[in-house]
């Protein structure tokens, strides 16, 4: 039978719902034709007949006696509910079992709190959401220590910088040179400061990858 879309967690849980549904609102030994079972069961009857042809077992089982040729399909509905709960029993089990198989090849124990009726795609979506979520942190992590980084330098620049220029000050306190030599002393340590300057700025720009 083709594997279906639905889980088969999904279909016990709404079989249950339509076999307490069959209990209180059918009369004992009441049948169902095709659309009035299809609709207790919650599914269209392209999906029930399906199930009719191709679950094995289902036929013989005597939970239903099969139409055709102007002949309506004739349901028990407890028997066809119980029958079917069965059968998707076993399926959320088989499955269980290949998740749990695959799981271990391919993580270990790593996947191991996960539920076992979890399809591969599923899986591999959560994975790879995870993977998403990890590199994002990682890269929100780079970004504050860039941050930090950028922010010392700056800090140490700016130092550096009032250092130079408290330097005439601290060379002449008293102001006794020449106007000429402290002219060019301001010039030489006003140079340096703007070396300081570019400097930084390169040194921040190459922190943040290239962005000013």
């Amino acid at each position: 039978m083709p594997r279906s879309p639905t889980s088969p967690a999904t279909r016990i849980e709404k079989l249950g719902i339509a076999r307490t549904r069959a209990k209180t609102e059918l009369k004992r030994g009441e049948t169902l034709s095709a659309a009035p079972m299809a609709g207790l069961l919650g599914v269209t009857w392209k999906t029930l007949s399906g199930w009719c042809d191709d679950i094995d077992g289902f036929a013989e089982s005597g939970a239903f006696d099969r139409g055709g040729e102007g002949i309506e399909y004739v349901f028990r509905p407890l028997k066809t509910i119980d029958y079917l709960i069965k059968h998707f029993t076993a399926e959320r089990e088989a499955r269980a079992m290949r998740a749990r198989r695959t799981r271990k090849l391919a993580a270990g124990n790593a996947l191991d709190d996960l539920p076992d009726d979890y399809s591969l795609e599923e899986i591999a979506k959560i994975v790879t959401t995870a993977a998403k979520v990890r590199e994002e942190r990682e890269r929100q992590g780079q970004l504050v220590e860039a941050g930090k980084v950028t922010n010392a330098v700056r800090e140490a620049f700016s130092k550096m910088q009032q250092a130079g220029l408290r330097s005439a000050q601290e060379q002449d306190p008293t102001g006794l040179w020449p106007v000429e030599i402290r002219e060019s002393f301001e010039d030489a340590i006003n140079s340096v400061i703007l070396s300081m300057e570019m400097a930084g700025r390169e040194c921040i720009r190459a922190i943040r990858g290239g962005s000013a």
